[in-house]
């Protein structure tokens, strides 16, 4: 009974002693992280190599199977698997638990490195990158109009460059725009015409679209930089480039081609459908708008970091972004509301 009749004798400190300690707990659970999916290394690294136009059976034989051959010596590897396909080779190397995941990233590039000499070499840079579960996205941001989806684009990307000025964000991958580029459209009867090879063309727009440095020059007591501008600052400009000279008559590329400035070939699309429950819990369409398109928004959030005040500073951002009118915005995928629905029944 000694450390009770100490406890009543100093009541006054135990009483201070107390609200120290709930105070301090209190603000360690107000800071902690709190997140459904906590982060966890998975050693595997991914490589993928792409090869365009090729048979599943060029991509085994020439890129494959040599990767293979260099990254089977690695030490710590449990096993590895690959996949060809139509210009794509991956290969999924799956390393013991007790291996660092950097070390083991780190082992993998060395070996492509080495593997590179021995691969095509009109194929893309192979890739080599790891299974982060953190990197998927904690919500999704659409946005839905009716105006041509080139200026959507601009908004979603006004958008995303807000969206990533958030601390706790990570980044926000854009899904469901096209992008601009410039198309030369080479006509082959006129190529066969002037009898100029098709990769003569090629060569005088790479060669042309450069900027080339021209040193320095000391004027006074000043010292001015000299360059050669002469990338492209407009479609109609490679119209004018000569390709040729036939008895002094040059041929431009107007000449062999049709330049226009379009889209490139869309990679992703974004499509949504807004999904209800009946009485019956059954999910049945929305009656909405059929919106011609939808870019989407995934944002990614740091690890470690809160995933409620990440969501808190998304809404926040949404509410102050000003929108052209006819712009709809729909959250999809928000993991905030699942840990809301966690920390309240630990509550």
């Amino acid at each position: 009974m000694k450390l009770t009749d100490v406890a009543i004798k100093l009541r006054t400190s135990v009483l201070v002693l107390t609200a120290m300690i709930t105070l301090g707990g209190m603000g360690a659970y107000l800071g902690l992280p709190k997140e459904s999916n906590p982060s966890i290394a998975v050693p595997n690294i991914v490589v993928t190599t792409i090869y365009p136009g090729a048979t599943p059976d060029d991509v085994e034989n020439l890129i494959t199977r040599p990767l293979e051959q260099e990254i089977q010596g690695i030490s710590g590897i449990d096993k590895m698997r690959s996949t060809s396909t139509e210009g794509v080779s991956t290969l999924i190397v799956e390393f013991d638990p007790d291996v660092e995941i950097s070390e083991a990233n780190n082992k993998v590039r060395e070996k492509v490195d080495l593997a590179k000499p021995k691969l095509p070499s009109d194929i893309e840079e192979p890739i080599v990158s790891e299974i982060d579960l953190s990197e998927f996205p904690v919500m999704v941001v659409n946005l839905a109009a009716d105006y041509p989806l080139s200026r959507l684009k601009q908004v979603a990307e006004d958008l995303q460059d807000a969206l990533e000025t958030i601390p706790s964000v990570l980044e926000v991958d854009l899904i469901g725009g096209r992008e601009r580029e410039v198309q030369v459209d080479i006509d082959l009867r006129q190529l066969q015409a002037y009898n100029i090879a098709f990769q003569d063309v090629i060569n005088v727009i790479r060669n042309e679209n450069t900027n080339l440095p021209g040193g320095s020059i000391d004027v006074d007591h000043m010292n001015y930089l000299v360059r050669v501008d002469g990338q492209f600052a407009r479609p109609d400009e490679i119209e004018g480039l000569v390709v040729k000279a036939f008895d002094r008559k040059p041929v431009f590329v107007r000449d062999l081609a049709k330049v226009s400035f379009g889209f490139k070939d869309r990679a992703n699309h974004a499509r949504l459908r807004v999904l209800q429950r009946d009485i019956d819990g059954v999910l049945t369409a929305v009656q909405q708008k059929d919106y011609k398109q939808v870019i989407s928004l995934n944002v990614k959030k740091r690890a470690g970091e809160n995933i409620l005040d990440t969501a808190d500073a998304v809404e926040a951002v949404l509410g102050h972004f000003k929108l052209p009118q006819g712009t709809e915005v729909l959250i999809t995928g928000d993991q905030s509301i699942q840990v809301k629905e966690l920390v309240k029944d630990l509550e």
